[in-house]
Parts: C-alpha cells; sequence; structure tokens
C-alpha cells in the first residue's frame, strides 16, 4: 500500500533527544510536550528512538537503554500523538554507539593506519556498517517495527568517514569485490581510486538497501528515508532509490543552499523536507532562532515543494527538565501557521518544466577519482543556483538520468562546466538542439571521457560550433571586448574571471560567431614576477572567444569556454552575472515565464496534478553578513512591485491565500500582470484556459 502521509502534509518536527547519561537524570514530560506541538502546528515528529551515545528509548532486548530514563519513552510518545493525529517516524542514529564500540572494538570504523574513529563529530564513536555492527541496527529497527505503531523510519549517520574503512570486514570485502588489498592512499587518477570511491559507495548503499527492505518486508507501508538522501554533495543515487522520502538539513544563514537542495530534491519525484535546527545555527545551541528566521526556511521548503521540519528538544535535566521553551514552539508556530494559511496551494506540487540545469553523477564521480581540478564546494553548482535565482529564473536540477528523459518539456538546458557526459546524453542533447531546443555550455563541457581522459575535442563541438586548441595558460583571463548583445548593464571595460580550481579554455569558432572576446595578463603573477597585489592586468588580446553563439539545427547554443558559474560563486562579480544572464535573454528572447524584480526575490512556478492552475511563488530573501559574523533574519524588508509574465491564456489571477483579483494584460502569446508590494513572499494562482502547463 501507498503511504500518502509525507504528500499530504508538509509541517513536521525532529525531536533531536542526544540526552547521553552524563546528566542525573533524563526526562521529558510527554503528554505536555506533544500538546504543545500539536498547538504548534507539527502533523509528523520524527523522535529519538536511539541517540548518537548509543543509548535507546524505547524498550530494547538487543541494545542498551538509557539508564537514565523511567519508562518507554517511545511507547509514551505514540499514546500522546494518535491524541493530537501527530504521525510517528522513528528516529534512529545508525553510526554512533560508544556501548557496541567499546565491547566490540573490531566494529569500528578505521583509517588505513588502523586508528578507530573515535572522535566523529568531536564527540563520537563511529561504527562500520561493513561490520556484524549491522545485524545488531536491523534486530533494533525490527523491534521498532513489530512492536511500535511508527508510520515510518528516519536513519541519522550513515556516513562513511573520509578515507574509510580499513577494518577487518572492508579489507575482506574489498579483496574478495576487486581481487587485491585496498589501497592505503589511492592515487587520483588511477582505477584503484574510481574502486575505492565506488566501495565506500557501496558501504552506504547495500546497508540502506538492506535496512530499506528488511523493513517493508514487516510493513510494506512503512515510509523510509534518511539523512542526505536526495543530496547532491553525497551524489548516493543508488542508494537513494530506496528511500521513500528525502531529507537534507538546512542551517541558517546559508539560505540559498536550502533553495538548491530543494531543486535538487524535487527532480527526483518524491516527497521531501529540509530540517532546521531551531536553534542558533545548528544542533545543540539550546537557544531559539528568530521567529522570522524560521518562517524564512519554511517559505524556502515549501514554495520549492518540499515540507519543513523543525528540529527542537526538551531539557533533559535540571531546573526545567523535561520542557521544549516556550519560545521554541512559539517560534515554530509563527512559522507553520503561516505555511498552513497557503496550504491548500502547496501540497503535492510539482515543478513547471522551464530551464533545466544539468549536475550530472558521472561527472561528478569522474571528477572525484580524477587528477583534475575541482572545486571542493561546489562551486559551479552554487554558483549558476546564485546566478539564475538573482536573475529571477525558474529552473530544475536534474542529473544525467532526469535529463534524458524529460528534456524535451525544457524550453532551455544549461550545461554548467559538465566535463564528462556520456555518448547518449550527447546525443539526446543533440537532438534537442537539432530540434528547436536552447543550449548553454560552458567550462570543458563534453571535453572529457568517463576515465578522466582529455579527448581531442568536445563531443558537442558541432553544437558549440567551437572546437577545443588548448587549455589557458594563466591563472585569471579577462573578458573583452563584448558584444552589444551581451554588454546591457556591463561596463566597457575587461572584466575579471579568476577560480584558483579550474581553468579557462582556447577554443577556435567554427560555425559560430565570436560574442566576446578573451585578453591576458601581462605576467602570471608569481612572488619574483608580479604586477600590483594580486595578479596583473589585462593586457593583450587574443583570438580566442569568451562567448560564441551558434545556430544548430531547429535550435541554437551559446558556448561559454570558461568556469563562468565557479568564477561568479568565487567573486560575486555582479558583471559576470549580467554577462550571463544576457546570454540567456540572447538565446531565448521570448521566454515562456519572465519576472522582473529586485536581485534578492527568487521565483518558482509550481503546479498541482488534476488542477487547471499554476502558483508562482515570489520569496524574498537578502542575504546579508556582518563581517563574517552569521546573520540571522529578524526583520523582511518589503520589495515593491513585481512584473509577471507567462506564456499562457488564463481566466483568472489572484493573490493567495487573500483572494485579491489581479488586473490582466493580455497579449497575443500569453499574459502579463504585476504583483503589488510584500514582505517575504507572495505568490500568485494563475487559473489556466489553455491547458498546455496543466
Amino acid at each position: 500500500m501507498d503511504n500518502q502521509l509525507y504528500r499530504k502534509t508538509i509541517r513536521r518536527g525532529l525531536f533531536d533527544f542526544h540526552a547521553g547519561e552524563a546528566v542525573p537524570e533524563v526526562r521529558l514530560n510527554v503528554a505536555d510536550y506533544f500538546a504543545a506541538a500539536a498547538a504548534a502546528g507539527m502533523q509528523t515528529i520524527t523522535f529519538m528512538t536511539k541517540d548518537a551515545f548509543g543509548n535507546s528509548y524505547f524498550d530494547t532486548q538487543i541494545g542498551h537503554k538509557n539508564t537514565k530514563l523511567n519508562g518507554d519513552l517511545l511507547a509514551e510518545a505514540i499514546t500522546e500523538a494518535k491524541k493530537h493525529d501527530i504521525a510517528i517516524i522513528a528516529y534512529y542514529n545508525v553510526g554512533l554507539n560508544s556501548h557496541v564500540a567499546g565491547a566490540n572494538p573490531d566494529y569500528r570504523q578505521r583509517a588505513a593506519d588502523q586508528t578507530p574513529i573515535k572522535e566523529a563529530f568531536g564527540f563520537y564513536d563511529l561504527l562500520c556498517m561493513n561490520s556484524p555492527y549491522r545485524d545488531y541496527v536491523y534486530g533494533q529497527l525490527r523491534e521498532i517495527a513489530e512492536r511500535y505503531e511508527v508510520a515510518g523510519f528516519f536513519f541519522d549517520i550513515t556516513y562513511v568517514w573520509d578515507n574509510c574503512c580499513h577494518c577487518e570486514y572492508c579489507r575482506a570485502a574489498y579483496r574478495n569485490r576487486f581481487g587485491y588489498d585496498a589501497p592505503a592512499a589511492p592515487m587520483p587518477g588511477t582505477k584503484e581510486m574510481a574502486e575505492w570511491q565506488s566501495f565506500q559507495r557501496d558501504i552506504r548503499h547495500r546497508f540502506l538497501r538492506d535496512a530499506a527492505n528488511g523493513l517493508k518486508a514487516i510493513r510494506q507501508d512503512f515510509l523510509i528515508g534518511w539523512n542526505h538522501a536526495g543530496d547532491p554533495r553525497f551524489g548516493q543515487v543508488e542508494a537513494d532509490r530506496y528511500a521513500d522520502y528525502f531529507t537534507s538539513e538546512f542551517h541558517p544563514p546559508h539560505y540559498q543552499y536550502g533553495s538548491l537542495l530543494a531543486r535538487w530534491k524535487r527532480s527526483f519525484g518524491k516527497p521531501f523536507e529540509l530540517m532546521m535546527p531551531s536553534e542558533m545555527g545548528s544542533w545543540g545551541e539550546w537557544t531559539v532562532a528568530p521567529p522570522e528566521t524560521l518562517r524564512t526556511t519554511a517559505a524556502i521548503a515549501v514554495a520549492n515543494g518540499g515540507s519543513i521540519s523543525f528540529g527542537h528538544v526538551a531539557y533533559p535535566s535540571g531546573a526545567l527538565k523535561g520542557i521544549v521553551p516556550k519560545p521554541v514552539m512559539e517560534a515554530v508556530k509563527h512559522a507553520n501557521d503561516w505555511v498552513e494559511s497557503i496550504e491548500p496551494w502547496l501540497l503535492e506540487a510539482v515543478s513547471e518544466p522551464h530551464v533545466a540545469v544539468l549536475y550530472s553523477i558521472g561527472n561528478k564521480r569522474m571528477l572525484e577519482a580524477s587528477a583534475l581540478p575541482r572545486n571542493q564546494d561546489e562551486a559551479t553548482l552554487q554558483g549558476i543556483h546564485r546566478i539564475l535565482s538573482e536573475g529571477h529564473v525558474h529552473f530544475d536540477f536534474l542529473d544525467e538520468d532526469g535529463l534524458a528523459s524529460h528534456i524535451g518539456r525544457y524550453e532551455m538546458v544549461i550545461l554548467p562546466d559538465q566535463a564528462y557526459l556520456s555518448e547518449e546524453l550527447q546525443a539526446i542533447v543533440r537532438e534537442y538542439v537539432r530540434n528547436g531546443g536552447k543550449l548553454l555550455a560552458t567550462g570543458r563541457t563534453s571535453l572529457y571521457q568517463a576515465n578522466g581522459e582529455r579527448s581531442d575535442n568536445f563531443g558537442l563541438c558541432d553544437v558549440f560550433g567551437a572546437d577545443f586548441l588548448d587549455m589557458w595558460l594563466y591563472g585569471v583571463s579577462y573578458v573583452y571586448p563584448v558584444d552589444s548583445a551581451l554588454s546591457d548593464n556591463v561596463p566597457d571595460m575587461p572584466l575579471l574571471l579568476k577560480n584558483p580550481a579550474l581553468p579557462a579554455l582556447k577554443v577556435l569558432p567554427t560555425t559560430g560567431t565570436k560574442l566576446a572576446g578573451l585578453m591576458e595578463p601581462a605576467v602570471e603573477t608569481k612572488v619574483h614576477r608580479h604586477v600590483y597585489h594580486q595578479h596583473a592586468h589585462p593586457a593583450a588580446e587574443t583570438p580566442y572567444p569568451a562567448v560564441i553563439m551558434n545556430r544548430f539545427g531547429q535550435g541554437s547554443c551559446m558556448y561559454i569556454p570558461l568556469p563562468s558559474e565557479a568564477g561568479y560563486w568565487s567573486s560575486g562579480s555582479p558583471w559576470l552575472r549580467n554577462l550571463y544572464l544576457n546570454g540567456l535573454r540572447l538565446l531565448n528572447p521570448d521566454p515562456r515565464i519572465a519576472v522582473r524584480a529586485p536581485l534578492s526575490v527568487e521565483v518558482n512556478v509550481m503546479r498541482q496534478p488534476g488542477q487547471s492552475r499554476v502558483i508562482v511563488h515570489l520569496i524574498n530573501v537578502r542575504e546579508e553578513t556582518a563581517a563574517g559574523s552569521k546573520v540571522f533574519i529578524e526583520e523582511v524588508h518589503p520589495v515593491g512591485e513585481i512584473e509577471v509574465s507567462l506564456r499562457l491564456e488564463a481566466s483568472r489571477v489572484r493573490l493567495i491565500p487573500e483572494g485579491t483579483e489581479l488586473a490582466v494584460q493580455k497579449h497575443s502569446d500569453g499574459i502579463s500582470f504585476v504583483v503589488p508590494p510584500f514582505g517575504l513572499h507572495t505568490a500568485v494562482a494563475v487559473e489556466i484556459i489553455d491547458p498546455s502547463l496543466a
């Protein structure tokens, strides 16, 4: 039976009760807690069953129950939750368990020199999911599944530590799989490195697969999920297939990254949640964040098609024992009341296809296994997200399978420095452009093979209208001159592009037209040879283009042989962003969705199956910093009127939830309307006459 709980609810809580046994007692006023949680609008609660110390909070016959706890906390929680129609998801910390680690040192994750991981996250003993410890975990999960009425499970800390694992069980498994001993320090760019990384992923994959299958065998409608399911930085799509819902942590003040996570997760068609500690930045701060910070994270999550889960914890002991502070629940209620007010327009919403951005898992893994330059902070991914968000472009992140399956639904595709593309995907992209699609590609896209070797030319050289010549010699490059077609709000001077990790490329146009040039610096900066304090000034024009426009079949392609997205992420140069967005507008001058707004406004256009309407979400989040110090959102600065244009026919356009109708201008190919000033968020329901978007 298909469990629809996570599709029909979007207001969640995480009771993150890592109490340990260092305090004299562990208490929770269960009845009061669930009454407060219900009043705060929580519909599901992910409730502690085993913590990071290895302590259980239920009557287990297998594990170690917290000795400072009276009674069966999970049983009490389920009884009280039922009174308030709150569903319980069982939180289980998989990897951390000091009790088992002390009794079974062979179960610990180990580095190549056999050093055990004893201070994971600063404190905890980390165990290996390849060891017999997995059977201990599966046994406890069976206890919960067979004896308690929970709706599903959430697994935390299913991680393989850096350079791990070399425990005796992993060494045997590696030898049995590959026929040789696991390398202590595999060299990047070698077969050994690729196989080692594959083995690390497989540890987690097999554990999660077997855990999910074992629980489903007990009750098919259990919802199964885990921390970082559907997370681009993990990119473990094989394991993610076994998750019923996706989860990632969302920590202010990194608001844009929450949006990035949501855009990736929603592309897989599974319900997802962003999990934010209601505290000031991370878990265990014991001080609530400002209510507007919680509402901001909620807006980002739900406007992108997901749900929000607020982490919280009770004081386990002392003068305030057993309670979650009232200000925490009030802040959660502040956010959830707002979510509930627009819930009818949020449930089961999916993104309306418009612009697809490829984030290839194959490319990610090729780069990670190779010695090729790459950014550790996913600067390309974060850079393209920031460019498009600030340009008010509605877009989705897709992996290669998603793009191959759905490319025809998108009016534009962006390939940001996707060095490796399979021949099959290259053929799909080529036909997409030939048949009228619009493509923007940057950097090394399609230049490398799966093993990390560079090809003689781009796989998509015919689509780009350019041939690869060589790598750029200098650490910086300057874009100049710029054609008038790309120069709006760009100063008429050489534009610096620098990225410490990623190279620019020398290319020569074939069928493409050069729209911007590249200039070399006067010298390559060294300690013994430099100009000014950093890099040298632009000095020599070259024949090499910085932007190429090419017609291909019925479609068109813009190719930029630069790490533009990563360069923008590292520098924040508005001129690089404006040049990029000008290119998008030149490539697609009449987009299906267009929004004119301040930089702080992010756009999402969603639809609900079975409804003849689209919902335009506008989120106004100003990310400000105070000399590098954390900044929380305490007040919302309103923005003025915003113009929206849609290429569709509409019978009615109204603000939600107020129902205020907006004046609509009708055009030959669509409509436009003006959204009045708003604060954090506003949304517009557009009732469609032409159901092509529905």
